[in-house]
C-alpha cells in the first residue's frame, strides 16, 4: 500500500448502525366479562323449586333501579311467577338495600315473589331470623317480608299499590289506553285533576287517580297484553 508523504492511518471498519430497542412481546388483552342477559324473564329460575321466581341476577338489577313498565309486564296474567298477599298492614322496606322507597303495605295487597330469602347466619335474630321473601309491588318497588307477613292464599278481592302512570313509557300508555275501561278512567282523571300529576290535589282527583290504577290492574289481571318494556334492568 502506498501512503505518499502522509503517514498511513489505521483503517477502521465503519461503526455498525445503532439498533432500535426491542419492544416487549405483546400480551393478550384481559378477557371481557360477558354482559348479563337483558331479556324479560318468562320462566322460573328453578323449575323444581316450590315457588316460581325470576332469575336472581335480573332481580338484583330490578330492585336497584326504577322500572315501572317492567313491573307491569311481570304482573301480566300470562307470567308464571308466584303471587303472595299481605296478611296485614306493614311498614315496608328492603333490608337487602336497593332503590325502593319505604311504603305502607296494606292488608290483602298482591305481591309478586322475587326471591326466597335464606335464614340469617349471623346469630342475630330479627323477625323470623332473616328468612322470608323479597317481593315486588305492582308499582315496581321491592320489599323484604317475613314469612308471617304474607300468605299464598288469595283473598276475595286482592288489593294493589297505586300505579305510577306518569312514569310509564309512551308506548305502554298508548297500549293501555286501547282499553275502553282504562281510557274512561284516564279521561275522568284528566277532568278531576286538570293535568296535575303531583302536589296538592282535590279529593276527587285522588279518587280518580286511584280509579285509573284499579282499571289498569283489573285489565292486566284479566289478560290484557302488555307491551315489551323499552328499558330493562
Amino acid at each position: 500500500m502506498t501512503c505518499g508523504w502522509l503517514a498511513c492511518a489505521p483503517v477502521t471498519a465503519p461503526a455498525a448502525p445503532a439498533t432500535e430497542p426491542t419492544a416487549p412481546p405483546a400480551t393478550a388483552p384481559p378477557p371481557v366479562a360477558a354482559a348479563e342477559p337483558t331479556t324479560l324473564p318468562t320462566s322460573c329460575a328453578r323449575p323444581d323449586a316450590p315457588v316460581c321466581v325470576p332469575d336472581r341476577a335480573f332481580v338484583k338489577r330490578l330492585c336497584n333501579g326504577s322500572f315501572p313498565d317492567v313491573a307491569l309486564a311481570l304482573m301480566a296474567k300470562s307470567t308464571p311467577f308466584t303471587r303472595m298477599y299481605m296478611k296485614g298492614d306493614v311498614d315496608g322496606w328492603n333490608a337487602d338495600g336497593g332503590a325502593s322507597a319505604r311504603a305502607r303495605l296494606r292488608l290483602d295487597e298482591e305481591m309478586l315473589l322475587l326471591e326466597r330469602r335464606a335464614p340469617s347466619s349471623s346469630g342475630v335474630v330479627v323477625g323470623s331470623g332473616g328468612a322470608g321473601y323479597l317481593v315486588m309491588r305492582w308499582d315496581g318497588n321491592c320489599y323484604t317480608l317475613d314469612d308471617a307477613e304474607v300468605t299464598a292464599k288469595k283473598p276475595a278481592s286482592p288489593r294493589h299499590a297505586p300505579l305510577p302512570w306518569r312514569f310509564y313509557a309512551e308506548r305502554t300508555k298508548s297500549a293501555l289506553l286501547g282499553s275502553e275501561k282504562i281510557l274512561a278512567a284516564y279521561q275522568r282523571r284528566g277532568r278531576e285533576c286538570k293535568g296535575a300529576m303531583s302536589g296538592e290535589v282535590s279529593k276527587a282527583c285522588e279518587q280518580a287517580d286511584a280509579a285509573l290504577s284499579s282499571a289498569v290492574v283489573s285489565e292486566v289481571r284479566e289478560g290484557m297484553a302488555v307491551p315489551a318494556p323499552e328499558r330493562l334492568p
